[in-house]
């Protein structure tokens, strides 16, 4: 796998995830997105970030946005919860 530029990343993200109501844009769920993604590259150029862990905060990623899972900062450490039985899927 390819890894993208955060900034690719998140333009696509946004083209799929934002709702326009006439001259208002909804995109909610970019704000915490952006976290993650920011996170994940902070300190480090897109070459080396491990390919895992990409494919795995990509897959919370897309579970986020299709509301399967919530993602939320506790305490500067990155939390998932499945939206289907409410149980703690990880944290960090």
């Amino acid at each position: 796998m390819k890894v993208k530029d955060p900034r690719t990343i998140i333009r696509n993200l946004f083209e799929k995830n934002i709702h326009r109501d006439e001259n208002i844009i909804y995109a909610d769920k970019l704000f915490i997105i952006n976290t993650v993604i920011n996170y994940l590259f902070k300190g480090k150029t897109y070459q080396e970030i491990d390919q895992f862990q990409i494919a795995r905060y990509g897959e919370i990623i897309n579970k986020y946005t299709k509301d399967e899972v919530d993602i939320y900062w506790q305490d500067g450490i990155l939390m998932v919860r499945d939206l289907e039985n409410g149980e703690q899927i990880t944290g960090g």
